[in-house]
């Protein structure tokens, strides 16, 4: 590398760092004159960087701005950017910190705007998920050995994550989404669990009650169905464990959550 391309990288980093908030002593490098002073000159990139990162960020979490309004929004993000400056090539992770920022903040709404900001950052990962080259189905499911069936273990799409949402986040979003009438934001000391993942092109979610959620978890923590009919028995009879088993992971299937099923 030449001399001169060093200056330039250097310059170049400089440059960043302002732009970022890191450091204003990029001010030096810029000539004045009559008709722009060096931090009138500089303050336009420094501003359109920030316009920028507030339209990307308005549209992954378009239902806190939405909440909040606009202007508050703004200077939301300008306040998460001074804690969670951008340091990835891509724009596309600039959001993945508002949850923890929105939950330690001061804002009177922070509960409710931090699970919000989650689950729209969830859908967000669901969207850009890898995709699976493979898909089990109902038919693949009669043709399994009935013998089999204690040692079978599952695999998911890996798009599939949950949240545990105290607020009623889901219904609330639908209605901003659709822009229909919000319905009063309603808190429960327990929490729900949310599964989301994406089917075809578009994420998906529904809500879990306490034994199908801990059925999946298990299973994805690589349980066998012997495993997860076992510690169903937590909330369901023995005469009826085996066959709700069997009706969670035909509905899983159904979702296009599970993508193989192999042998213990």
């Amino acid at each position: 590398m030449t001399n001169d391309s060093k200056d330039l990288r250097t310059l170049q980093l400089r440059f960043q760092k302002y732009i970022t908030g890191a450091s204003e002593d990029f001010e030096h490098d810029i000539v004045s004159t009559e008709d722009a002073r060096a931090e009138h000159r500089l303050g336009a990139y420094y501003n359109a960087y920030r316009i920028r990162l507030i339209d990307c960020l308005s549209i992954d979490f378009k239902a806190v701005q939405k909440t909040i309004g606009e202007e508050d929004f703004e200077y939301l993000v300008l306040d998460y950017l001074q804690q969670y400056p951008s340091k990835h090539p891509s724009v596309r992770w600039v959001g993945q910190h508002m949850v923890e920022f929105l939950t330690h903040s001061n804002y009177e709404q922070k509960s409710f705007l931090a699970e919000l900001a989650a689950f729209e950052w969830q859908q967000g990962l669901c969207f850009d998920g890898a995709e699976s080259d493979q898909q089990f189905s109902i038919e693949d499911m009669a043709i399994i050995a009935p013998d089999t069936w204690p040692q079978l273990k599952f695999q998911f799409h890996p798009t599939m994550k949950w949240l545990d949402l105290n607020w009623n986040i889901p219904p609330y979003w639908v209605a901003i989404d659709s822009d229909s009438e919000l319905p009063d934001k309603h808190h429960e000391s327990i929490p729900t669990r949310w599964l989301m993942w994406r089917k075809g092109m578009s994420p998906h979610w529904r809500s879990l009650d306490v034994s199908e959620a801990w059925a999946i978890e298990t299973a994805a923590n690589g349980a066998t169905f012997s495993d997860i009919c076992e510690g169903l028995l937590e909330w369901i009879g023995a005469e009826s464990v085996a066959i709700t088993a069997a009706g969670f992971l035909k509905q899983w299937i159904q979702d296009e959550l599970v993508i193989a099923i192999t042998l213990d």
